[in-house]
């Protein structure tokens, strides 16, 4: 038996480390899914496999019918679709579990310590940092684009590599930008630690530029490298969302990943980081603590410099990685049945799927659409308000039957639409004349915001439908 085949038949303490951090991201990815923006990129790639194409203008609104829209996400799109036409929602909710099993991976292989409990120390760091905002959407998918193009720079591989890799990322999210911003602070680093031209880091950035070039080659072309300059021409709509806003540490989410960013923090204050580590940590941590959503790459940013900063001085100095030694029959057996409950708790865990709803949909008026649709209230020729995230649900009930007052693709509705839907939100004096100018003639509303209190008193809108959360009013004839 080679050497090779003995190793491979012999699971090392570091492979079951590795086996239930993994089996922890499936868990996290298997949670039905309630994200109100996947129920609009859902809808889009159902009805991309259903022969209507990549959407260029919005086929789903009242308020912005027509107007272009750059489906910056169609790649992943494209992919639920397919997973809901051969499995259904089930089969969706697997996929992102999958991606979420393949994220922790990857940021174990990036947090290499040395020893196998080093290593799993620096994973569970990054990863607690980050896997409190994973969600399941697309950027599942730009993060693991991510954490491959650090993979590839930090393992020195083929720089060619990240062509294919930028090409994915640039038709699957729009971060994508960030993975070149991590580039340039790793030169910047460099330069700084050895006051010379980084040239290796240089050669990356280069190869990733080929990327961005080669992404032109797509469905929508150009236009897709343009889409993060949205962010720039909307920004006061953008503000208005939860994840472009500073992260809430008040929240238990908050609080889960705070607890980690203290801790990486810890453990790199006692290590005497190079240049190269520290600008491109520093960069990253202050863009999470501006916008949330920045949080999960700077977990993936973080892992490799924590796994340099919990190696050993012999580790440094060419000593091969700790790891266990021949392992005794007993230890062996253990390890084995270890591994095969791991395995079967994948198993488990993916068959609960299909024990459970793959949708959570508890925040959601699913009884009010219910009415609306019974009363034929909406479609054409009435016109129905409601908050964003309704929209979506909306979209996803209905696709293009239902024209949606809004939903939460702010990137693609005009200034006004968004104005006027804050208005609403905000149950301002001069909502009643924001409904009277868009003809709208139905509300869907939650009945604890104040656009209700206006509704009612104005004595113009009859309650229709009513139940512990809901209200549907129409205007009077």
């Amino acid at each position: 038996m080679t050497s090779l085949t003995r190793r491979l038949r012999t699971p090392r303490l570091e492979s079951l480390f590795v086996a239930a951090l993994v089996l922890f991201g499936f868990r996290l990815g298997v949670r039905p899914i309630a994200d109100n923006s996947m129920f609009t990129h859902i809808r889009t790639g159902i009805d991309m496999v259903a022969g209507q194409g990549i959407p260029r203008v919005d086929p789903y609104s009242a308020t912005a019918a027509g107007q272009r829209w750059v489906v910056q996400s169609w790649l992943p799109e494209w992919t639920y679709g397919w997973a809901h036409r051969l499995g259904g929602f089930e089969l969706v909710v697997l996929e992102q579990a999958l991606l979420c099993a393949l994220l922790v991976l990857l940021m174990l292989r990036l947090a290499k310590a040395g020893s196998p409990l080093r290593t799993t120390l620096a994973g569970i760091v990054a990863v607690g940092i980050g896997a409190p905002f994973w969600s399941p959407r697309p950027l599942l998918f730009g993060l693991v684009c991510m954490a491959l193009v650090v993979t590839v720079v930090e393992r020195r591989r083929q720089p060619w590599l990240l062509v294919p890799i930028v090409w994915f990322w640039v038709q699957s999210h729009g971060s994508f930008p960030l993975g070149l911003a991590w580039l340039g602070a790793r030169a910047v680093g460099e330069w700084l630690d050895w006051r010379s031209r980084p040239h290796d880091t240089l050669r990356y950035v280069w190869w990733f530029v080929v990327g961005l070039g080669a992404s032109v080659i797509s469905p929508l072309g150009a236009r897709l490298l343009l889409f993060p300059l949205t962010v720039g021409q909307k920004r006061e709509a953008f503000e208005s969302i939860v994840e472009w806003q500073s992260p809430d540490f008040q929240t238990t989410t908050g609080r889960f990943s705070l607890v980690f960013l203290a801790l990486a923090l810890l453990l790199l204050v006692r290590f005497r980081l190079s240049w190269r580590d520290v600008v491109p940590t520093v960069a990253f941590l202050a863009a999470g603590l501006v916008a949330l959503r920045n949080l999960p790459v700077a977990a993936i940013v973080v892992a490799p410099v924590l796994g340099r900063a919990l190696r050993r001085p012999e580790d440094y100095a060419g000593r091969p990685a700790t790891t266990a030694g021949p392992a005794r029959p007993a230890n062996l057996r253990l390890h084995r049945a270890l591994l095969a409950t791991i395995a079967a708790a994948f198993l488990i865990f993916g068959a609960s799927v299909y024990r459970t709803p793959p949708l959570r949909l508890r925040s959601y008026p699913v009884r009010a659409v219910t009415y609306l649709e019974q009363q034929g209230l909406l479609g054409e020729p009435h016109r129905l308000a409601h908050q964003d995230f309704v929209g979506n649900y909306i979209t996803l009930r209905f696709g293009r039957k239902a024209r949606v007052f809004v939903d939460d693709r702010v990137d693609m509705y005009p200034a006004k639409v968004s104005e006027d839907y804050r208005a609403l939100l905000g149950g301002k004096p001069d909502s009643l004349e924001v409904l009277d100018r868009r003809r709208v003639d139905v509300v869907l509303w939650d009945r604890q915001l104040a656009l209700v209190t206006l509704l009612h008193a104005s004595g113009e809108w009859t309650q229709v439908f009513r139940d512990d959360d809901w209200v549907v009013y129409r205007r009077q004839a």
